[in-house]
């Protein structure tokens, strides 16, 4: 599996945790990653109390069908694109890889990733929300 993320950014807990989309079978919803189970395969949950945990492949695709999810980042150039492939340091962007943190700087040469926030009743408090990120917009 590489470099596997670090569990501190899994969940919704106010730390830095990753915001992803996903479709869960019957329509694309915010959430944030339970598991990495493989280089580009998650465990992931919409925000909720109690709701179910679904495999997920990472992809880049702005359109997700079932089984399918997107991590969106942000540029120093304040583009937003999806990542193909993320590790503990680096995420790949366009076929190009580069750095990621959570800091919104536009000066670091890194790309932002868009954090989960704390998971509330059916919405993330403080998440970040990159504009037209969202997949199936």
């Amino acid at each position: 599996m590489g470099r596997p993320l670090n569990k501190r950014f899994f969940g919704a807990n106010a730390g830095n945790n990753i915001k992803v989309q996903f479709h869960n079978g019957t329509a694309s919803v915010n959430g944030y990653i339970v598991k990495q189970t493989g280089t580009r395969r998650f465990k992931v949950r919409a925000y909720g109390v109690n709701t179910p945990i679904f495999t997920c492949t990472l992809t880049d695709s702005g359109t997700l069908t079932a089984g399918l999810m997107n991590i969106s980042v942000k540029t120093d150039a304040a583009v937003v694109s999806r990542v193909s492939k993320i590790t503990a340091h680096f995420a790949v962007v366009g076929g190009v890889r580069v750095k990621w943190d959570f800091s919104a700087s536009t000066t670091d040469g890194q790309v932002e990733i868009e954090e989960a926030g704390t998971a509330g009743t059916a919405t993330a408090v403080g998440a970040d929300d990159f504009a037209s990120d969202d997949a199936n917009n």
